[in-house]
């Protein structure tokens, strides 16, 4: 048990780490440019930032469950990615079908990883919703007088 926790833990710092890089990110090349954007045009502007913070964190987030379907793949639970990665997204998400189970001696790799998405899915929703306050505070005030 001790060395599943320990897979767990080593997995929740990998995608902790791919997340901080994420938001490095946007910290350096995003919303640096959301005051130009968004005064030029203030609408597509704004759903340009947005759009791009929200591909990067969805690609960080499937990412994160790559890496959690590779550990699955490379300890022999599963014996293709395929599967590796559906059971991945369905406890990274915390969906919990329950359709495709882990062997008896890795199964704790199951909550372990949806204890991990959960966290990270709620950090890449708090990045999100800092851009959109950027956004916000960048749009020119309407005159509607």
């Amino acid at each position: 048990m001790l060395r599943v926790i320990l897979c767990g833990a080593v997995l929740s710092l990998a995608n902790l780490t791919l997340l901080a890089l994420a938001g490095a990110g946007l910290v350096r090349f995003v919303l640096p440019l959301v005051r130009r954007v968004v005064v030029r045009a203030p609408f597509w502007g704004g759903a340009a930032v947005l759009g791009s913070a929200l591909v990067a964190l969805l690609a960080t987030s499937l990412a994160q469950i790559a890496l959690w379907a590779a550990a699955f793949v490379w300890s022999a639970e599963f014996a293709d990615f395929e599967e590796a990665f559906y059971h991945s997204v369905v406890n990274f998400t915390t969906l919990g079908y329950g359709d495709i189970v882990m062997s008896r001696q890795s199964r704790l790799l199951g909550p372990l990883e949806a204890v991990n998405g959960s966290l990270m899915l709620g950090l890449a929703a708090a990045m999100l919703f800092t851009v959109m306050g950027r956004v916000a505070e960048a749009r020119p005030p309407r005159n509607d007088r």
